[in-house]
């Protein structure tokens, strides 16, 4: 079973350095052409599902992905950002100054590794061959790494990251691609895939 972690689109906020969390901020004009520019390079791949964060920034990457593959879409708010209560808003450097010990009543980054692993968990309880996109979001995408022992990776907007389970365990198989934004393709060591065969 392949699963294709996708983060969504460029947002304002993204932009602008804000914490975001929960809070539903909309793609911008540069998130949408991003997702549009995704969902055209993954016409003619075969899906499964698209399990999306009910977050109009990755539901709406979804949606795209979705016009040009055929794919159904399932909403989830299993698959949303890590919240950040009073912080989501905030410039980052201004998060860090207000909350240094942490922010009251919001998720820590490990809640939202616990909540990843768990979808992730179920999902594969009943593995059926093919290939499913999660669309959701950089702090879960990155959070399904560190489960997996990867700490700190870089997740781009609109960017696919793939998992391979077999055998009764995951495999990372590429991280942050963006073949279609014509950037580099960032493997683990060790891993092979070329993600512009569809494999």
């Amino acid at each position: 079973m392949d699963i294709w972690l996708i983060r969504h689109g460029e947002t304002d906020w993204n932009v602008s350095g804000r914490v975001q969390g929960w809070t539903d901020i909309p793609l911008n004009q540069t998130g949408r052409a991003q997702a549009q520019k995704l969902a055209s390079y993954l016409e003619g791949i075969p899906f499964r599902q698209i399990y999306a964060s009910d977050l109009s920034r990755a539901l709406n990457t979804a949606r795209a992905i979705a016009e040009k593959t055929g794919t159904p879409i399932s909403t989830t708010r299993r698959l949303r950002e890590q919240y950040f209560g009073q912080a989501e808003g905030l410039l980052r450097e201004e998060k860090e100054r207000r909350f240094p010990n942490g922010i009251p009543g919001a998720e820590t980054p490990q809640d939202v590794e616990e909540r990843i692993r768990q979808f992730l968990t179920d999902l594969v309880a009943t593995p059926v061959p093919g290939r499913v996109i999660l669309a959701t979001h950089g702090g879960v995408v990155r959070a399904a790494l560190r489960w997996l022992g990867l700490q700190n990776e870089p997740i781009d907007n609109t960017s696919i990251t793939c998992l391979k389970y077999e055998g009764g365990a995951f495999r990372i198989t590429a991280i942050n691609a963006t073949p279609h934004l014509s950037t580099p393709i960032s493997l683990p060591t060790g891993s092979r895939m070329d993600i512009s065969q569809h494999g």
